[in-house]
């Protein structure tokens, strides 16, 4: 990732984001204290790695250890079985925090755009983890109008992880619609990582319409700053688009 914040806040930024984002399950992956393990050889055929999830499922079942249920579902999140949708769904609300963060994590790796709907669900939880965790999740889909609505309410957040993370996903599964929404909050936008994450996400996302807006900054630039977002939304744009 780009540098998201000036100074100390851009040299904190992964440190905290990976802090933050997942908290309690990432302790409970990287803990190197004496307990149950889970160890998953992955196979190599689309249904070899269905019969994989299939003994992951019941492996899931036949324990009720959070650290042991959270390194499963993530077993299965590698796995990238979209079959397990429906499965992993059921475990969206479940009680533990760590768990349906870890789920959400692992729906968002199916890369099914059937999932959006249960994804953006999440989105309003009342935990921050949870939110986080949604919106990187969402931002693995293909490219969703609804999801995008929902995610660029994000970058109007007082926490600028929260808003890095929704231009981040924005980048990837928002469309020319964003456009004016992803130029106003670039306008508005106080941190310089996240600025960066803008302007490529218009760029990116906002294919012609987006580069057009960008061109018009270079042409027209109001700053040294305003020169530089464009340049980056350009480069992050179809080549195609920005020299047909």
């Amino acid at each position: 990732t780009s540098p998201l914040w000036a100074s100390q806040e851009s040299e904190n930024i992964l440190q905290t984001l990976q802090e933050q984002a997942l908290p309690d399950l990432l302790h409970t992956i990287t803990d190197k204290k004496p307990g149950l393990r889970l160890h998953v050889t992955r196979m190599a055929s689309h249904v070899q790695n269905h019969e994989a999830c299939q003994y992951l499922i019941q492996a899931y079942e036949q324990t009720n250890e959070e650290g042991v249920r959270c390194k499963i579902l993530e077993s299965i999140g590698k796995y990238h079985d979209r079959a397990q949708l429906a499965w992993l769904t059921e475990h969206l609300e479940d009680s533990h925090i760590s768990i349906q963060c870890f789920t959400i994590w692992a729906i968002g790796e199916l890369r099914d755009i059937r999932a959006s709907e249960a994804l953006r669900h999440k989105l309003w939880s009342a935990n921050r983890s949870v939110q986080m965790t949604a919106i990187d999740a969402l931002g693995k889909l293909p490219k969703d109008p609804n999801a995008a609505l929902e995610i660029s309410v994000f970058l109007r957040d007082e926490d600028v992880q929260m808003r890095y993370l929704a231009a981040k996903a924005l980048y990837n599964i928002a469309g020319p619609h964003a456009v004016p929404e992803l130029a106003e909050r670039l306008e508005a936008e106080t941190s310089v990582d996240v600025q960066e994450v803008l302007a490529r996400a218009l760029g990116h996302a906002g294919e012609a319409v987006g580069v057009g807006r960008l061109i018009e900054l270079l042409k027209n630039p109001s700053s040294q700053a305003t020169e530089h977002w464009a340049e980056l939304g350009l480069r992050a744009a179809d080549p195609a688009i920005v020299i047909p």
